[in-house]
């Protein structure tokens, strides 16, 4: 699947002009993979609402550059809970 397989979907319910079909899910036309498809974008919107509440996204407590590895505890112990 590619990187921006999201803005092909997009485009695709634009023009079958099937937006709002699962809205909400329990809707009775909603199923297959409508209602599949709906479950990942509740998935998306939940883990985007988190971060927006203050969690950490970057990869930057535990990372390599360069084949340096950086590392901060401090980050270790602010961000526990918060990480995926």
């Amino acid at each position: 699947m590619s990187k921006n397989w999201i803005q092909g979907v997009n485009r695709s319910i634009k023009k079958r002009g099937t937006k709002g079909k699962c809205t909400p899910i329990t809707k009775p036309g909603c199923t297959g993979r409508a209602k599949a498809l709906a479950k990942t974008f509740k998935k998306m919107a939940k883990k985007r609402k988190k971060l927006a509440g203050g969690g950490y996204a970057g990869p930057a407590i535990h990372s390599s550059y360069d084949g340096v590895e950086l590392n901060n505890p401090s980050y270790d112990s602010y961000y526990k809970g918060m990480l995926d």
